[in-house]
């Protein structure tokens, strides 16, 4: 039990203060939630508006962090679970992250709902899923069952903007509904993203 605490403060402090953000300006960036209940989260909708608001910072992003299910196989029969981002077209624009290989998606690539097919890996999953493979952008896998391109890879350093929820893979947002199997894109109010 002691061993277990040990691990835990030091995965705390390791977070917090010895493996920063790695973005630049990491100083300059925030995370906004609802008070006083920080498990309520902004709807998709609720972001738009912020963002089209927005005179505070130099620019809004909104992520979801959520459980898919991954195939690397053509009928998406092999899926195993994995940690996926779901993040606004900007998200990494706005922290002026580049990527280590290929490219990343952009708000200029979202249409509408289920537009944006793409997906972005983190150098940690690239390495071990995919054993550093330099073919693997342009590559399609499934998630839940809908294809989706490989586009990117992340730089070696880059660990999200949560310390302790490590992305295996980001997708836009915008495909929430082959993501999740719902459309709460233009639900108002909290807890819908």
């Amino acid at each position: 039990m002691a061993i277990t605490a040990n691990i835990v403060a030091f995965s705390v402090l390791n977070a917090l203060f010895l493996r920063p953000l790695n973005v630049p300006e990491e100083r300059s960036v925030y995370l906004v939630e609802h008070t006083p209940d920080p498990n309520r989260s902004f709807s998709y909708a609720d972001y738009l508006d912020l963002n089209s608001r927005n005179r505070s910072f130099d620019g809004l992003a909104i992520f979801n962090i959520v459980g898919v299910g991954l195939a690397t196989d053509q009928n998406g029969r092999n899926a195993s679970l994995h940690c996926g981002w779901e993040v606004s077209g900007n998200y990494f624009d706005e922290l002026r992250v580049s990527p280590y290989r290929g490219r990343f998606f952009h708000a200029s690539d979202e249409r509408g709902p289920n537009s944006a097919p793409y997906l972005v890996l983190s150098y940690r999953y690239w390495h071990s899923r995919f054993q550093d493979d330099p073919d693997v952008v342009g590559r399609t896998v499934r998630l839940n069952k809908h294809p989706f391109t490989i586009i990117g890879v992340t730089p070696p350093d880059f660990q999200g903007t949560v310390p302790f929820v490590a992305a295996d893979f980001y997708v836009p947002l915008i495909n929430q509904e082959q993501i999740e199997g719902v459309n709460n894109l233009n639900v108002r109010g909290a807890g819908s993203v």
